[in-house]
């Protein structure tokens, strides 16, 4: 549940791509009149890595397409150093450390269509550097929709939102599919999540919605799947995080018998109440064979969290119990910083064993101190893999209802 993440602004002190490589920038761009636009690759398995170019280097606006890898985990596989609006499309990127990286220049990006893969991690210098999928720490506009994520460590959007608040200028994280979120990095693990918002400023239209996230055990190392940390929408509008699909949440190594991670939480030590997290609606999420929790509100207000599906049996495929705690959902004023208040979680649905497997423990009893509990459905039946299973079921079908297909989508 803690999750003090930052990102550093301490500059790379390696080189970020080879002569050769600037010098084919440098052809590519007189050719287009500045735009470094490549040809649509094909599909590549990822040990493939003949079809990949070094990393690149952004530093005009425009829109670019193809395979850039970093095996150094000091060296991001793209760096995008300018304002002007970057448009990264039908692309496979790979790397060591952060994939995609933008510091101090008010990013405008939008990564559309792209494949991203961690690959392993190698020594750092300075600080350290996960495999974030995409890593920026001021911006006036992020858009990453219909990606494909596999063992990266997710969105970071951080220090500062510096857009007009209109709907041109937001965050849309949508339609993408993600698998295996993991913060190893070289000898160690850092918390990373699916989505972290660490902004300030209030930032309308904001959306992460109808993604689809599976971590499996032992091969995954994420900390709260979604977590809003510090960060805020506004009263006309609010952040909105729905329909998505998240499964899996684990402690790494897998033996560990604690975990701090989860699903969605709202997280804020902040003390003032302006800066605190607030305007904030969970809704319509599915969450699956979690650990910890599933929906929580340890600080924040205004936040209203309902109409989510929660199912945790916690159990493995083998059928071994989880040896760690499990929860359906809970809210305190965690930090004690009197900014929580205002929230309520209501008409969810629930059905999630306690982590000896031996009692039922969908919402936790001092809920109602930080949050309106109410109309929340406990599923009377018994709670098995099947019924974990069956609602995968039910968010395909989900997607069918509302012909939206997630991840890349080449043909369109």
């Amino acid at each position: 549940m803690h999750c003090y993440t930052h990102l550093h602004t301490t500059p790379y002190s390696k080189s970020r791509s080879k002569g050769w490589f600037f010098l084919f920038l440098l052809a590519v761009a007189l050719a287009v009149a500045g735009y470094a636009i490549l040809h649509e690759p094909t599909y590549s398995s990822r040990l493939a890595s003949s079809s990949y170019d070094g990393p690149l280097v952004i530093t005009r606006g425009g829109t670019y397409s193809g395979n850039w890898e970093s095996r150094d985990s000091d060296v991001p596989a793209v760096d995008i150093r300018t304002a002007e609006p970057v448009v990264i499309i039908n692309s496979s990127i790979r790397g060591a450390g952060v994939l995609i990286q933008s510091l101090l220049y008010g990013a405008d990006i939008t990564v559309l269509h792209t494949e991203g893969y961690g690959l392993p991690p190698t020594p750092y210098t300075d600080y350290e550097k996960p495999r974030r999928f995409l890593a920026v720490d001021e911006f006036k506009n992020v858009v990453v929709e219909h990606c494909y994520m596999e063992e990266t460590a997710g969105i970071y959007l951080g220090v500062q939102y510096t857009g007009n608040s209109s709907p041109e200028q937001t965050v849309k994280i949508q339609y993408n599919k993600v698998r295996d979120i993991n913060g190893q990095i070289h000898d160690g693990k850092y918390r990373v999540q699916f989505v972290q918002f660490n902004y300030r400023g209030e930032l309308p239209y904001a959306e992460i919605a109808w993604n689809e996230v599976i971590n499996r055990p032992g091969l995954s190392a994420v900390e709260d799947n979604i977590n809003i940390y510090n960060s805020r929408g506004t009263p006309s509008s609010p952040i909105r995080i729905h329909n998505n699909y998240i499964q899996g949440a684990f402690p790494y190594p897998l033996h560990l018998k604690t975990y701090s991670g989860g699903g969605i939480i709202s997280d804020s030590p902040a003390a003032d109440s302006l800066t605190a997290t607030a305007y904030l609606k969970v809704y319509e999420n599915h969450l699956v064979g979690l650990g910890n929790y599933c929906l929580a509100i340890a600080g924040g207000n205004n936040i209203e969290m309902h109409h989510n599906r929660a199912i945790v049996a916690a159990t493995f495929d083998d059928g071994e119990p989880y040896h760690f705690w499990t929860s359906g959902i809970w809210a305190k004023d965690y930090y004690k910083m009197h900014t929580t208040y205002n929230n309520s979680i209501h008409h969810n649905t629930l059905a999630v064993l306690g982590e000896t497997r031996t009692w039922r423990n969908e919402i936790a009893d001092s809920t109602f101190v930080a949050a309106a509990e109410y109309d929340n459905f406990v599923l009377p039946d018994s709670v098995t893999k099947q019924l974990e299973q069956q609602e995968y079921r039910l968010w395909q079908e989900k997607l069918r209802r509302n012909h939206i297909k997630i991840g890349p989508q080449r043909d369109r």
